[in-house]
């Protein structure tokens, strides 16, 4: 009963709908980052929960804050003294007060997922119950940041107290997210809000690390602000603060020492799905049968070279433009997360992608666009083919305005004797596997000049 008329009588309905309102707003009326390669929103319900995450930066302030305000409702009613004169305990009435409060908070988010959830089947997208572990942590940091914001409330209740400590957390919860976007600005500090940077890809999930010490910490912290929302003396809010102390003792040591531990590879949408030596993930398995053909002819064209690749992988690793990508002589990786040409594109085209420079990933980021280094692993593809084609990559708009320059070193190129052309190509092979030279130059010298 009680609770009942917690539930209609206090903000908790409306803490609830403002996450819903808030959430839905950014992700379907502002062109934003998540509905961009390499991690649509709706690729894969772990990519959508991993949005909501990065979108609590603005629902967690709205969260505490709304706790706040329904903290200090026994003070502006003037109930105080009324209330510490009765004999029931005051946790009876915190746990039915914070319950109302939590729970539809944490509804809201969970409705937000819903939404998601429909997007994705509706587009297609990835389905796996990898998304628990993300989306666990980030209703209990809800729940907690409303018990924190109910505690705060009762304890300092003045009109300036909910909008200040929104603000503080909004602060609080913008550095968190510049901690996970920036690894200069790393710090585990930043892992004690939920609030992560946006994801690399549709393949990876948050480290295990991250889950356990983070679930520590926010039910640490739940429970610190609960005790101290049902304590009616200063002994028992002070013995109230040791379970958020004992949780980030636990979880500090447990998270990632640097930003690149933050995010592993999804074990069930990174699974390899192989046919020979042609492999893709779980989540791109429609690529595999595109993919076998025009790979194997691939492989044969490159199996002339000395040390040639022998297996076509999918990368599934975090994705990232500004990293220079991994690379292995023996095996010829292409990326569906960045690249969303290839993830359509024909047999020609994949076939193209795989004979880029030799079987082997650029030497610079993929946001540099350097013509030296995309120009040689064009040629090095029409070596094979005999066709100059665009390659199916990040920055292909940038290409098609240096197109002139590389058409004219591929005439070049394509000029010398047969026995001139394989060995420059061999030497290419060299370059982008050490990254030490000049693709481009060493294909066709002063090509730039």
């Amino acid at each position: 009963m009680i609770l009942r008329i917690e539930l209609r009588r206090s903000i908790a309905p409306w803490a609830g709908l403002a996450l819903l309102v808030v959430a839905l707003g950014f992700l379907f009326l502002l062109s934003g980052p998540w509905w961009k390669v390499p991690a649509p929103w709706t690729g894969n319900t772990t990519t959508t929960v991993l949005w909501l995450r990065f979108l609590l930066v603005f629902l967690w302030p709205i969260t505490v804050g709304a706790g706040a305000i329904q903290g200090m409702r026994d003070s502006r009613s003037g109930m105080v003294e009324l209330l510490s004169t009765t004999s029931r305990p005051g946790w009876h009435r915190a746990i039915r007060l914070a319950g109302a409060v939590g729970a539809l908070s944490g509804l809201g988010l969970l409705l937000v997922f819903a939404v998601g959830l429909v997007e994705v089947l509706g587009h297609g997208g990835f389905v796996s119950a990898s998304f628990l572990p993300v989306l666990l942590v980030g209703l209990l940091a809800v729940v907690a940041g409303s018990w924190v914001g109910l505690a705060v409330g009762r304890l300092l209740p003045h009109p300036l107290t909910a909008p200040a400590l929104a603000v503080l957390t909004l602060a609080v919860s913008v550095l968190a997210w510049a901690s996970g976007a920036f690894s200069a600005m790393y710090s585990r500090l930043g892992l004690l809000t939920p609030v992560l940077a946006e994801p690399r890809g549709v393949l990876t999930t948050t480290a295990a690390s991250v889950d356990l010490g983070q679930a520590a910490w926010f039910a640490g912290l739940a429970a610190t602000g609960f005790l101290v929302l049902a304590a009616n003396s200063a002994r028992a809010r002070a013995l109230g603060l040791l379970p958020v102390v004992a949780g980030a003792a636990i979880a500090l040591p447990v998270f990632p020492d640097s930003e690149d531990g933050l995010l592993t590879p999804d074990s069930v949408a990174a699974q390899r799905l192989c046919d020979g030596p042609i492999c893709v993930s779980r989540a791109h398995e429609d690529r595999l049968a595109a993919l076998a053909g025009p790979g194997r002819e691939a492989l044969a064209m490159l199996a002339k070279l000395p040390g040639a690749p022998t297996r076509i992988e999918e990368r599934t690793v975090p994705a990232a433009v500004n990293t220079v990508p991994s690379r292995d002589a023996g095996v010829v990786y292409l990326d569906f997360q960045t690249n969303d040409d290839l993830r359509t594109a024909d047999a020609s085209t994949l076939r193209t992608a795989v004979l880029s420079g030799t079987g082997l990933p650029a030497c610079e980021p993929a946001s540099y666009g350097d013509l030296s280094d995309l120009g040689g692993r064009v040629i090095a593809a029409a070596y094979f083919t005999g066709e100059l084609k665009r390659l199916p990559e990040y920055g292909g708009g940038w290409f098609r305005q240096s197109s002139g320059r590389i058409e004219r070193a591929w005439q070049k190129f394509h000029a010398l004797p047969a026995d001139e052309q394989f060995s420059r190509i061999v030497a290419v092979r060299q370059v982008l596997l050490t990254c030490q030279g000049d693709p481009l130059d060493t294909l066709v010298p002063g090509a730039l000049r």
